[in-house]
């Protein structure tokens, strides 16, 4: 339900990127012809490999104004985001300078050459202003050792990566491929699905306008809007695909119906449907997480009629205002019950099924925010991205289309019913194996 820290390549700049939405762009650009690096630069170049080995402090390189948008602890977690990812920092490879103070940084980690875009102050001290991590190029990146370190996640971890062909996806790395697991916001792809279903039927269309009239808790802006806000289909779609946004969510299941979209899943490859019926809303969850221990007890005890019976009785008129998230960001609540259900392989079966409908606007929305940064894009004909992720579970699902024309679907997911996951870790491991796909 919450969006979560869904970059990979994380942005140090003035512009920040918050709630899994994309920071804006870089504050310099990759020169046509590198220029010489001026003295000052290459000064800055070479701190930042201390800095990225956590042997300098942020305060000591960045102007203030940066530090202000991007505090030091958390200039401190990406460095060390980095180097659990690639190793530590060796070297400055060599600096493509645009002026005296911006250029492209290429650092030398023990597996990979990362490429930064600098921009440093005009005036002494010339502290950093503005710094993004815009590529990362593995060094002879193992798919066996790769993936050996995400199957060797505590929990349970389970992956499908397939080859979209005409006779449907041919998977060719698999871990609990087909083993449905809890996937967070990721059910936000179902209802996509009904919307372009609907869409192409011709009993709806992308621009007609629904009033804003479920409101739920974040992730996502709408809960702050005001109720009966007029938004078109494509409005609320995008929304609840690229902030993941719960509000927008839960307005369009209501308008489209939950029967519908538990209907459709069978149809779009969802081998665990049942697990899905009745088909939650956001706000439906997190009242059964947060309303108390009985209610939750009573759900997890009720066959699929008591739940529904349930769903119209005592959370129908749960107020989502009165429920406290903070109790969602410690240890997991209820992921094995109080959740959306579907296996890896299910995911990309559903993909698949959005690649085939034709619907150019529902690609263009999975587009939006590629999850793991711009960076990771490059490359890609085509990058689509959803994902979810609360306290115990995470999944990252990506619909990819090669350079060559070859399509990809690829979907992960972790759960742990224990305890809290490393994110961060998670994150970059996929960004790395993202990165092999090309």
């Amino acid at each position: 339900m919450r969006a979560g820290p869904l970059l990979a390549f994380l942005c140090l700049s003035a512009c920040v990127a918050t709630g899994g939405a994309e920071a804006a762009p870089p504050v310099v650009a990759a020169p046509a012809e590198a220029a010489q690096a001026s003295s000052a630069l290459a000064a800055r170049a070479n701190d930042l490999v201390a800095l990225l080995n956590g042997a300098a402090e942020p305060e000591r390189l960045f102007s203030p104004a940066f530090l202000a948008q991007v505090p030091a602890a958390q200039v401190k977690a990406i460095s060390a985001q980095l180097k659990a990812s690639y190793g530590a920092a060796k070297a400055v490879a060599r600096i493509e300078a645009s002026s005296a103070t911006n250029g492209t940084i290429f650092v030398e980690f023990e597996r990979a050459t990362v490429r930064l875009q600098m921009a440093i102050g005009p005036a002494p001290p010339q502290l950093i202003e503005g710094l993004l991590v815009a590529g990362v190029e593995a060094k002879g990146e193992s798919v066996a050792i790769l993936f050996g370190e995400i199957v060797s996640l505590p929990g349970q971890v389970a992956l499908d990566a397939a080859r979209l062909d005409e006779g449907g996806p041919a998977s060719f790395l698999t871990q609990r491929a087909e083993q449905p697991m809890a996937i967070g916001s990721a059910f936000k792809l179902f209802i996509l699905a009904e919307v372009v279903r609907e869409v192409k039927a011709g009993t709806r269309k992308w621009s007609d306008v629904a009033p804003l009239d479920r409101q739920s808790l974040p992730s996502g802006l709408l809960q702050d809007w005001p109720k009966g806000s007029p938004l078109t289909l494509h409005s609320l779609a995008a929304m609840m695909i690229s902030r993941s946004d719960n509000s927008a969510a839960d307005t369009l299941l209501a308008l489209l119906g939950r029967e519908k979209v538990e209907q459709l899943l069978p149809a779009l490859g969802v081998k665990a449907a049942e697990r899905n019926r009745p088909f939650l809303s956001t706000r439906e969850a997190f009242a059964l997480k947060l309303g108390g221990p009985a209610l939750l007890a009573r759900w997890t005890a009720a066959d699929e009629a008591g739940r529904r019976a349930i769903l119209t009785g005592p959370l129908a008129s749960v107020d989502a205002r009165t429920l406290d998230p903070a109790r969602l960001s410690g240890q997991p609540v209820a992921t094995g019950t109080a959740e959306w259900f579907a296996s890896p392989a299910d995911l990309v079966r559903t993909l698949d099924w959005l690649r085939r409908s034709g619907d150019r606007t529902a690609l263009d929305i999975l587009a939006i925010n590629p999850g793991l940064g711009r960076a990771a894009a490059q490359g890609f004909d085509y990058f689509g991205f959803k994902g979810g992720s609360e306290p115990g579970v995470i999944n990252t699902s990506f619909l990819l289309r090669s350079r060559e024309g070859r399509w990809i679907g690829l979907s992960v997911t972790w759960n742990n019913e224990a305890a809290p996951l490393d994110e961060g870790r998670f994150i970059a491991l996929v960004g790395r194996l993202v990165a092999l796909m090309r």
